[in-house]
C-alpha cells in the first residue's frame, strides 16, 4: 500500500502454517506511535529514517516498519525481534539514540508479546522477505518455510538444504521443517 510516508509497503505474507513452539521465543511489537503536534511530527520525520536503519541493522531483527497512516499524526509500527534478549538489547540501542532522546513526548500506544513460528510452503509473496534470507542466486520457490508473523526465517529447499535466519540458529527449526517435509 502506499502511505503517507510517500513509500510503497509490501503486502503482508501469508499468516498461516502449522505453529512450531521454541523454547525461546520471537518477540512481536505492534502499535501506534501518536504525535501531538507539528513539533512532534518534524522530530519523527527528521528522526526516524535512520532510526528505522539502525534497528534493521541489529543481528536479531527480523522485521522493523514503521509508517505513517491516514492521519499523518499517527505512525503504525509492527517489529519483530529474534527473542527477548534481542528486544532488551534495541531498547538498550534504542534509548541511547538520538531518537531515543528526542521522541520521548510523543506518545505510544504499544502491544508487545511472544510470537510463534509457523511452517508452510513459501508463496510469491514470501519473495522480498526469501531474498534477504537466501545466499545469491539461491531459488526461492518451491520451497517449505518457518515464518514468523509473515517474515521468512528458515527455508528448505527440496533438496533438503535447510538455511536458517543467523539469530535463529540451533534452536531446532531446520528439524522442524525437514520433519515437515518428510512424507
Amino acid at each position: 500500500m502506499d502511505c503517507a510516508c510517500g513509500h510503497h509497503h509490501a503486502p503482508t505474507a501469508d499468516p498461516s502454517g502449522t505453529p512450531l513452539a521454541l523454547a525461546n521465543p520471537p518477540i512481536a511489537l505492534h502499535g501506534r506511535l501518536i504525535c501531538a503536534d507539528m513539533a512532534q511530527l518534524m522530530i519523527a520525520l527528521e528522526l526516524l529514517p535512520d532510526h528505522v536503519a539502525a534497528s534493521r541493522a541489529e543481528p536479531g531483527c527480523l522485521r522493523f516498519d514503521i509508517a505513517q497512516s491516514d492521519d499523518p499524526m499517527v505512525w503504525t509500527l509492527s517489529e519483530v525481534f529474534a527473542d527477548a534478549a534481542a528486544f532488551a538489547a534495541h531498547q538498550a540501542r534504542t534509548a541511547a539514540s538520538p531518537w531515543g532522546q528526542r521522541s520521548q513526548a510523543l506518545s505510544r500506544d504499544f502491544h508487545r508479546h511472544e510470537a510463534q513460528p509457523r511452517i508452510r510452503p513459501a508463496t510469491q509473496a514470501d519473495a522480498a522477505s526469501l531474498s534477504a534470507l537466501l545466499p545469491p542466486g539461491t531459488p526461492a520457490l518451491p520451497a517449505l518455510i518457518a515464518h514468523v508473523e509473515g517474515v521468512a526465517v528458515a527455508h528448505l529447499s527440496p533438496s533438503g538444504v535447510a538455511t536458517i535466519h543467523p539469530a535463529l540458529q540451533n534452536r531446532g527449526i531446520a528439524e522442524a521443517l525437514q520433519d515437515h517435509a518428510a512424507p
